[in-house]
């Protein structure tokens, strides 16, 4: 762990060596402005010139989970579960906010002031690394590798599987968004539904979802994926509908291709790893309107915990558009999830390369790619995951982006009902 808040280590330094806290140095020496810079770029929402809400939490993240939790000032202590985690659901909100805070600054311990608004919102107030040789530090940095041994010992033996939850959306031939529950019903129960979307008040279900079942590899994945495709067919009886996917195939309706993996302990490393060599080279072949889902949704590091077990990355469009696409994705995540330990460091982590992701610019983000590629060449499992990446790559490198204009069914070989 970065020992001084005083000294950045450079990135050469890091090379073969798991630095925790390597930004610490400068996120030390950051000014409040450079960092609400940072958060508003992330959409991680921090004000601090207005007057606090009525309940302000200390939060100590670890390795992406809350380790302290405490209220600030009078009123009642939060309650919080075995696993650490508050048990409202509004302070959770607040310890999400404050890993997501921590994260956006390059850190994986230190601690978050956070309030949380009438409304239940997350509000970041400030946000510094913890120092090793402090005693909060040395003992959060016990916690770590405690947290970390029984996550690696906990973790399938090796075994990682990978899912998905991708969504897609039915648009009218006017191009207007058909709901997804006239077919699939409201909520998540089920391996096809219709995902919610709050607007105004209002609970809404216009989105389409498939849970398929984790898989070893990212063909076995893809054929879940199709399975569930070829199910959703059967049920969406209006032959006139076109089915879309991507990061943004209607103005102001963004879709994600999250995906879940088990059998890897969560870990911010593996988390900026996912970001580099998953999330950006997605980026440079998503159709340019994609970057309008940024940041609201794909911020960096997007993630979720799964009750059980494994986590959610979040950042990723929906790569439902093609079967090419989404088994790249699967097997760039399963790559870094092997890896993660042995990769000598992080690609692509210079910060140019993050504000080129949220800017959409695809000619600076560019300049990542071959330093990206050559990383994971280097890995043991890149062999057999190659056939999937290359393809990628390459469409990038050579300036394609996807349709998100065209029916998915196409590439995936669902049959399409003719028009009467």
């Amino acid at each position: 762990m970065a020992g001084s808040v005083s000294l950045e280590v450079p990135l050469a330094a890091s090379h073969g060596v798991w630095v925790l806290n390597e930004g610490a140095g400068s996120a030390a020496r950051m000014s409040a402005d450079t960092k609400r810079r940072l958060w508003k770029r992330a959409g991680i929402s921090c004000n601090a010139e207005k007057p606090l809400p009525a309940r302000v939490y200390a939060v100590t993240i670890v390795n992406q989970e809350p380790w302290r939790f405490e209220r600030i000032g009078r009123g009642r202590p939060p309650r919080l579960g075995d696993d650490g985690w508050p048990e409202e659901e509004a302070q959770r909100r607040a310890a999400r906010a404050a890993a997501r805070a921590l994260y956006a600054l390059g850190l994986d311990i230190g601690e978050a002031e956070v309030a949380l608004s009438d409304g239940g919102r997350a509000i970041v107030l400030d946000a510094r690394p913890l120092a090793a040789d402090s005693a909060a530090g040395e003992a959060a940095l016990e916690a770590f590798a405690a947290r970390y041994a029984a996550a690696d010992a906990g973790g399938g033996g090796g075994r990682i599987l990978i899912g998905a939850d991708p969504e897609f959306a039915l648009l009218t031939p006017a191009g207007k968004l058909a709901p997804a529950s006239r077919f699939f019903g409201e909520g998540a129960a089920g391996a096809t539904g219709a995902d919610a979307m709050v607007v105004g008040r209002r609970v809404i279900y216009p989105v389409a979802e498939l849970r398929p079942a984790p898989a070893e590899t990212p063909a076995a994945l893809a054929a879940n994926v199709r399975r569930l495709l070829a199910r959703a067919a059967v049920r969406v009886s209006d032959p006139a509908l076109r089915w879309v996917a991507g990061a943004m195939p209607l103005p102001g309706l963004a879709l994600g291709g999250h995906i879940h993996i088990s059998g890897a302990p969560l870990t911010g490393r593996l988390l900026r790893l996912l970001d580099s060599c998953a999330a950006y080279p997605l980026a440079l072949v998503e159709d340019p309107a994609g970057r309008g889902r940024r940041p609201r949704y794909g911020a960096l590091g997007d993630v979720r915990l799964q009750p059980h077990g494994g986590f959610e990355y979040r950042t990723l469009p929906s790569w439902l558009v093609s079967p090419a696409a989404a088994k790249a994705a699967f097997a760039l995540a399963l790559l870094c999830a092997r890896e993660a330990m042995r990769m000598p460091r992080v690609p692509a982590r210079e910060e140019r390369y993050a504000e080129a992701y949220y800017a959409g610019d695809r000619t600076e983000l560019a300049g990542c790619l071959d330093e990206v590629a050559a990383a994971i060449a280097a890995t043991e499992s890149y062999p057999a995951l190659a056939q999937y990446i290359e393809p990628l790559f390459d469409a990038a490198r050579r300036g394609k982006t996807w349709d998100e204009s065209a029916d998915i069914r196409a590439k995936w070989r669902i049959p399409q009902p003719k028009l009467q």
